[in-house]
């Protein structure tokens, strides 16, 4: 199974940083002040502490206008393995993103692709003071739901978050394929980002599904747009034919030719139009139509 590049969730939230307080509502259950916009902040909080310290990422989240306050931040964290002595910097970058903000709700949030990390993660730090348990927020597979085609054409980037958190599970490519179709509305230099995020979160055999996958959809789409092309061109025959014959089809005629879908049935009426002997067998033939 190939490692999750640790930037990839980070490319998520960059594009869509309102994803993540959607996700600790929905999946954590965390309410955040009410808030107009969600955006991306400074990680370094060289100027809050002694020594340089990057976070992951930082969110912050603005009222509505005409303040545009700083209402919240959240701290992002993206862990891969079991770092104990990175475990032991959380509360520090919590500390110093609540000092810059001034004191307004402050959260660190840790995303765990794998399961246990995710265990390990939630796990509280309890020897920071006596008294004090700090207890991250942790958003792991199970917390990132399984977003399927409907929600997906609405959320794109959970449909992609959700394609790295479970693209390798049963069922998982599936959902691969539902995030990159998804991800086709935010435009192509986009689309192909979340592709290539996608794939590169699949292992070998789920990304050779995918890529058969997308190589059927293509040839689907192909075969409808030849069959939509061929049904057009039979209702333009169809139509010259009829204006010849009856010296011009009024409008009902024209409407019942140009809605008609049964193919099929516009090939024959072809061939019966041309060799119809006189016009009052013509009109016989359209008022079946």
């Amino acid at each position: 199974m190939p490692t999750l590049d640790h930037e990839a969730p980070l490319d998520v939230l960059r594009a869509a940083p309102e994803l993540l307080p959607a996700l600790l509502r929905e999946a954590l259950g965390v309410e955040l002040p009410a808030f107009a916009a969600a955006e991306i902040a400074s990680e370094d909080f060289s100027q809050s502490l002694p020594t340089s310290f990057h976070a992951d990422l930082v969110i912050q989240l603005r009222g509505p206008a005409p303040e545009n306050e700083v209402v919240a931040g959240i701290v992002v964290e993206v862990q891969l393995t079991r770092d104990e002595r990175k475990r032991q910097t959380w509360p520090l970058y919590t500390a110093a993103l609540h000092a810059r903000l001034r004191g307004v709700p402050t959260c660190l949030v840790v995303i765990a692709i794998e399961a246990s990390i995710a265990a390990w993660a939630a796990t509280p730090i309890t020897s920071l003071h006596p008294g004090v348990s700090f207890v991250p927020l942790v958003v792991g597979p199970a917390q990132v739901p399984r977003v399927a085609r409907e929600r997906a054409q609405k959320e794109p980037w959970l449909a992609v978050l959700s394609a790295l958190a479970h693209g390798n599970e049963p069922g998982g490519v599936e959902l691969a394929m539902v995030a990159v179709e998804a991800a086709k509305q935010l435009g192509m230099e986009m689309a192909t980002f979340c592709y290539d995020l996608v794939c590169a979160s699949l292992d070998d055999a789920a990304r050779r599904s995918l890529e058969d996958m997308m190589e059927q959809q293509k040839h689907k789409y192909r075969s409808e747009f030849g069959r939509q092309m061929y049904g057009d061109g039979v209702r333009h025959v169809l139509l010259l034919l009829v204006d010849r014959r009856l010296q011009g089809a009024d409008a009902a005629v024209r409407a019942r030719i140009e809605t008609c879908a049964d193919v099929d049935r516009l090939e024959r009426l072809v061939v019966d139009v041309g060799s119809a002997a006189d016009e009052a067998a013509v009109r016989r033939l359209l008022d079946d139509l």
